[in-house]
């Protein structure tokens, strides 16, 4: 969650005077840049001027999540693109630590609720996480909600160290419902992910509905998607085009 919305400055890369966004350690995963380059730079032959790298990165998910096996659904466009990325701006991205009253919290702020919080954290049913965003959870203390068997995965896969993946469900690149049924087995990968299924949640009943209900996830979901992708749109001077995704005009 993002406060400035969808306006592509996780794109931009750092300089000499400023760390950008995607080298911060929350973003560290993210993989694809060279995917948006390229659509940028035929899009530029085409239509010089036209087409924002952050209308091309939300169609870009909107496509991969059909590819994966998901919801077909549409996104506006017309967004433009940010003029600014800073490393500490990723301090408002929710913290793989919080809980569910603090991700309902964090989500309300920007106008969601609780169950469109619940069916956007079900994009982690694709890629993959850092044992740096996980490892708090192994511990010498036993955490009550994770499964022992999956704990001792989860420690064989930090043994290669802070960067080391580990997928964040059974079908790491099928859009399904894995992420929740992974939840009702207390094999979710970070505390935020397990959180949603915890017994004093509130937000349990709606992992069990879409553990059940494949297709009212995907509905509740992409619906979820649009209105993120219509979050705090760049009017006027405050946003641009950019001619490369990768820096400001």
């Amino acid at each position: 969650m993002h406060r400035r919305g969808c306006d592509g400055s996780v794109l931009l890369d750092s300089t000499k005077d400023n760390t950008a966004e995607k080298d911060s350690p929350a973003n560290l995963s993210l993989r694809g840049f060279e995917v948006i380059d390229d659509a940028k730079k035929q899009l530029e032959q085409q239509c010089p001027g036209v087409v924002s790298c952050a209308d091309i990165l939300a169609m870009a998910a909107k496509d991969a999540v059909f590819w994966a096996g998901g919801p077909v659904y549409d996104v506006p466009n017309g967004r433009k693109d940010g003029k600014r990325s800073k490393i500490e701006d990723t301090i408002n991205l929710p913290a793989p630590t919080l809980n569910s009253s603090e991700l309902i919290k964090m989500f309300g702020q920007h106008g969601f609720t609780a169950q469109e919080m619940v069916a956007l954290s079900g994009a982690h049913t694709l890629g993959v996480a850092r044992c740096s965003s996980f490892k708090n959870r192994l511990s010498d203390s036993v955490d009550p909600n994770l499964d022992s068997g999956f704990s001792k995965q989860l420690t064989k896969t930090c043994t290669a160290g802070d960067n080391a993946e580990q997928p964040f469900d059974s079908t790491r690149n099928s859009f399904d419902n894995a992420y929740y049924n992974g939840l009702q087995r207390k094999t979710g990968v970070l505390t935020s992910d397990q959180t949603l299924f915890a017994s004093a949640s509130s937000t349990r009943g709606i992992v069990n509905g879409y553990a059940f209900n494949q297709a009212m996830f995907f509905l509740d979901f992409q619906q979820a998607m649009v209105k993120m992708s219509m979050l705090d749109p760049k009017d006027g001077s405050k946003g641009e085009v950019r001619g490369n995704c990768r820096k400001i005009n």
